[in-house]
């Protein structure tokens, strides 16, 4: 008489390491993630995204530019722009009448500048002459030799501000500590050997060997990039020009960031941070901050590139970088990178045409309002939908089949999610279908517990809730979990599962 194998049991941990669509699915991490949707992935765990709350509404129109006024002395004021028009979105509520009207474009480029004159934010949209505002007033600086309406870029570098023209390749530059004034022109044709326009213009601060220095970064819109040190372009003495590199077509005006002391640059090859980017003579891909996901990068731009939205965000208070994806038609979403793991993740639910970091926090236009991001646990009182898969795994034995029977994910809360499960075989991907039942501990009483209860519960306000082991029914030769999550309102996070399984004969392919 035969005997049943006997059982066996495995845990696996959440899949802090990410998505991953570089490797092949057969020899991925167990730490690993096929699909990972509105997760925040931890060093320990994986916790469902944050949410967002109205700020701004009531817009006439889609918000096309986030901009923060932030003196040194004072107080800071954030702006929206929508069809010509700037709002004050400082205060949370309904929008107001305009600060200012008749730009005939609301894609701002913006540099804020404390010089002895005051403190400014520099604006330019490559349609309209230059702005400047102190805070409260708008005023239009005199500047001498250029038309300023051409300039679509703008960034202060040693104490000057520089900007890009949009109708050419050239930059021009204003005198030391000064927002108006007669431009010098920097002529970058002999420079770059594949024509197009200037797209951006950026600070980067490299180790030089003897200390930390700004260079300019000056990128077109085929995909070159100049490199500038020194201080005064008008001496020969005091400037020169560090190098030309290919660096590969810029997304939108808005592709490039500060992280730390680097510059990160969003271009169709991936989001390279530039120090790694230069260190080669050609694009070394595996430098690229999305290695791990550039095949879904890739596509996106790709399909995407021509559409309005495209840009990268460092939130340095969440250790998080942030790339948004122009889907369009509502649909608009982000790969969210976590810089202290690398890990990658998607967000969805944030229909984001801009996004902005401010003293108080992240901010990103959605439609015709404001909203600020990462705070709370819905949605404007939504319920967040997360979905994950981890990779698939072979228990050890590649050349068996197994016989699934039970699965156990390990979870917390702090409210009363709703949670579908299921396992997936031999690379199968289905949505899940049971739901996970539970009765999570009724935690601590103030003053009527007893230490060491077994009821107690530790870490805040979370419970533990597994609904202990669950009935499956698959036989495949690799499996994973699936599950689907809707928050209503809580913070879920899933730690590891686990699996029961018996081994069945050797696989005759």
């Amino acid at each position: 008489m035969a005997t049943r194998p006997p059982a066996q049991f495995t845990s696996l941990p959440a899949p802090v390491g990410g998505l991953n669509d570089r490797d092949s699915i057969v020899g991925m991490k167990p730490n690993e993630a096929i699909e990972m949707e509105n997760w925040w992935t931890y060093p320990t765990y994986i916790a469902t995204r944050k949410g967002s709350t109205a700020w701004l509404t009531g817009l006439p129109g889609q918000v096309r530019s986030l901009m923060e006024y932030a003196p040194i002395n004072g107080n800071s004021k954030l702006l929206a722009a929508c069809n010509g028009n700037i709002y004050d979105a400082t205060t949370q509520g309904a929008a107001g009448a305009p600060i200012h009207t008749g730009f005939g474009s609301s894609d701002f480029q913006t540099a804020m500048v404390t010089i002895p004159g005051g403190s400014f934010l520099i604006m330019v949209n490559g349609v309209d002459k230059m702005h400047a505002y102190d805070g409260t007033t708008f005023t239009i600086p005199t500047v001498n030799s250029v038309d300023s309406a051409t300039f679509a870029s703008v960034v202060s570098f040693k104490n000057r501000l520089f900007f890009g023209q949009k109708t050419s390749l050239k930059v021009f530059y204003l005198p030391v500590n000064a927002y108006a004034g007669q431009a010098s022109e920097i002529d970058l044709g002999a420079v770059f050997n594949h024509g197009g326009t200037i797209n951006a213009v950026f600070n980067w601060t490299v180790d030089a060997g003897d200390g930390m220095d700004d260079r300019l970064a000056v990128i077109t819109t085929n995909g070159e990039l100049a490199v500038f040190t020194g201080t005064d372009p008008s001496n020969a003495n005091t400037w020169a020009l560090h190098g030309v590199f290919y660096v590969g077509i810029p997304l939108g005006r808005r592709c490039g960031t500060k992280l730390g002391g680097d510059l990160i640059l969003n271009t169709l090859t991936g989001v390279f941070p530039l120090s790694q980017q230069l260190l080669s003579a050609t694009i070394n891909r595996q430098a690229a901050l999305t290695d791990k996901i550039q095949n879904a990068v890739s596509l996106n731009a790709g399909q995407y590139r021509n559409n309005f939205g495209w840009q990268v965000t460092v939130y340095a208070d969440n250790n998080a970088i942030l790339l948004n994806v122009p889907k369009g038609n509502g649909a608009n979403f982000q790969y969210v990178q976590n810089t202290i793991t690398g890990a990658w993740t998607k967000f969805t639910g944030w229909d984001a045409s801009v996004m902005l970091v401010t003293s108080a926090g992240l901010f990103y236009g959605n439609g015709n309002s404001v909203q600020k991001a990462w705070t709370g646990d819905s949605d404007n009182s939504i319920p967040i939908t997360a979905t994950v898969l981890p990779s698939y795994q072979y228990f050890g034995n590649m050349a068996r089949n197994k016989l699934f029977t039970m699965v156990k994910p390990y979870m917390l809360s702090n409210g009363r999610p709703k949670v579908l499960y299921d396992v997936n075989v031999d690379f199968v991907n289905n949505l899940p279908t049971g739901e996970l039942s539970y009765e999570p501990p009724t935690g601590m009483i103030w003053n009527a517990m007893h230490w060491n209860n077994a009821n107690m519960t530790w870490g805040g306000d979370m419970t533990v809730f597994t609904g202990g082991w669950k009935t499956v029914g698959r036989i495949g030769n690799a499996a994973t979990l699936s599950m689907v999550v809707q928050n209503n309102g809580s913070e879920v996070q899933f730690m590891n599962w686990s699996a029961a399984y018996q081994q069945g004969g050797v696989l005759d392919y």
